[in-house]
C-alpha cells in the first residue's frame, strides 16, 4: 500500500513539475536536517543570500522548526511550490540529495554540484566494477561542478567526464572558513569554537580525521602498547588528541587514552576543528588537502595502504602528492607527530599548496556565486 501511494505521489509530482513554470532566479539547496546545513552548501547559500535578485532557500527534507524565512520544510505547500518553480538545484553529492529527484524534469532545470571535498581517491568513472550507464546518466545531470585548482580540474574531469566549460575553477567554499578573519565568522560558528576551546582547556590540539573504507569490518585502531606511547608523547608536549571519525566509519576504541570526542560539537562544521587543530593526522581522507591552506603540520598513518590501493585505489601517486613520509608502521606514525609538535611546515608541503588551491583569498564563495549570476 505505500508503494502504490509513494507512486501515485511521485507520478502527480512528474505532472505538476512538467507543467509549472520555473523562475529563473530561485535556487533551493536540498539538506536533511539543520545539521546537516554546513560545508560547500552552507558557505554558498550564505554568499547568495546577499543578492537581492535571487530568491534562494534552504529545503529541509525532515520536519524542522524553521528560524529564517530563507529556510523552509519540504512537506509543506510553500516548500513544494519552491521544489517545483526553482530553476537550479544546488547539490554535494548527487540528485539522490533532491527529493523525488526522480520527477524532475532535469531539461528545465540546472543542477550545479559543488561536490564535497577535493578528490584524492578513485571516483566516478574511476571506480573499479563501476556501471560505466548508470554513471552516464547520473553525471550528465550536472550542469556545473566545481574545482579548487588546474590539477584538481583534471582529476574531478577524469572521474566525472565533464567539459573544460561545466567545471568552474573557483575554490571550495567551505574552504573559506579556514582563512576568514574573526569579524567574518557567524555567531553559531563561534559558538562551536568556543566550545572546543572548553575541551582544549589551553592544551594543543592533535586532530585525528581517518576516512572510511570500503572493507567495513577494518577499524584502524590502536593496541594498549600503542596507547600508552601515544598518551605519553601527547602529555609532555601539553596536547590532546581530537578526533572526528568519519560518518560512513565505525566507532574507534581508544581504550585509555583521553581524547575530545569532535562529533559531540553543537556545530559540526568540519572547517572550525582544521581552524583550531595544531596538527593533523589522517589516512587517505581529502582533509588533509583542506588542512594545506593552515599551513600546519600534517602526518599520515597509512598502515593498510597497499590493501587500499588495490581496493579503492587513488587518483594520484601518494608518496609525490603527500606533503609528508608515509607511515605504515605505528612506530613511524609517532616519530613523526613527535617531530611534526615542534617543527614548521615543509617547502614540499607549501609547494602541495599551490598545486591543489589555485586562490588562497578567503573568496571561494563569492567567485562560485558569480558564477551563478552570470547563467541567471
Amino acid at each position: 500500500m505505500k508503494n502504490i501511494l509513494f507512486d501515485s505521489f511521485q507520478l502527480i509530482l512528474k505532472i505538476l513539475d512538467s507543467l509549472f513554470p520555473k523562475s529563473d532566479n530561485a535556487i533551493i539547496f536540498p539538506v536533511d536536517s539543520y545539521k546537516d546545513y554546513k560545508d560547500n552548501k552552507r558557505f554558498l547559500f550564505d554568499s547568495l543570500s546577499k543578492f537581492q535578485k535571487i530568491d534562494c532557500v534552504i529545503l529541509f527534507l525532515s520536519k524542522q522548526d524553521v528560524t529564517s524565512p530563507r529556510h523552509v520544510n519540504f512537506y509543506t505547500l510553500k516548500g513544494l511550490i519552491y521544489w517545483l518553480r526553482s530553476r537550479y538545484i544546488v547539490i554535494d553529492h548527487g540528485t539522490s540529495d533532491i527529493p523525488f529527484s526522480g520527477s524532475l524534469d532535469y531539461n528545465r532545470r540546472k543542477i550545479i554540484n559543488v561536490w564535497h571535498g577535493i578528490p584524492l581517491k578513485n571516483l566516478g568513472y574511476r571506480v573499479k566494477d563501476k556501471n560505466e550507464f548508470s554513471m552516464k546518466s547520473e553525471f550528465e545531470k550536472y550542469h556545473s561542478m566545481i574545482c579548487s585548482s588546474t590539477l584538481d580540474f583534471l582529476a574531478m574531469q577524469s572521474c566525472f567526464g565533464k567539459s573544460k566549460k561545466d567545471m568552474w575553477l573557483t575554490g571550495l567554499p567551505r574552504n573559506d572558513l579556514l582563512l576568514f578573519n574573526d569579524s567574518q565568522i557567524s555567531n553559531d560558528l563561534k559558538n562551536g569554537l568556543n566550545w572546543i576551546d572548553v575541551q582544549l582547556n589551553q592544551r594543543k590540539m592533535v586532530l585525528y580525521m581517518p576516512t572510511w573504507r570500503d572493507d567495513k569490518f577494518y577499524n584502524p585502531k590502536f593496541n594498549e602498547s600503542e596507547i600508552v606511547k601515544l598518551k605519553l608523547l601527547l602529555k609532555s608536549e601539553n596536547a590532546v588528541l581530537a578526533v572526528k571519525i568519519h560518518p560512513n566509519a565505525p566507532p574507534i576504541d581508544f581504550g585509555s587514552l583521553p581524547i575530545v570526542n569532535l562529533s559531540e560539537c553543537p556545530c559540526p562544521e568540519v572547517g572550525l576543528f582544521l581552524r583550531k587543530a595544531d596538527v593533523l593526522i589522517t589516512d587517505y581522507s581529502s582533509v588533509w588537502v583542506d588542512f594545506l591552506l593552515l599551513d600546519r603540520p600534517i602526518v599520515s598513518y597509512c598502515p593498510d595502504i597497499s590493501n587500499y590501493k588495490k581496493t579503492r585505489g587513488l587518483l594520484y601517486d601518494y608518496d609525490l602528492v603527500f606533503p609528508g613520509k608515509i607511515n605504515v608502521t605505528f612506530e613511524s606514525f609517532l616519530k613523526e607527530l613527535m617531530i611534526s609538535l615542534s617543527t614548521s611546515v615543509s617547502s614540499k608541503q607549501i609547494r602541495i599548496k599551490h598545486l591543489f588551491h589555485a586562490f588562497l583569498d578567503g573568496k571561494n564563495s563569492e567567485r562560485v556565486s558569480q558564477k551563478i549570476l552570470s547563467i541567471l
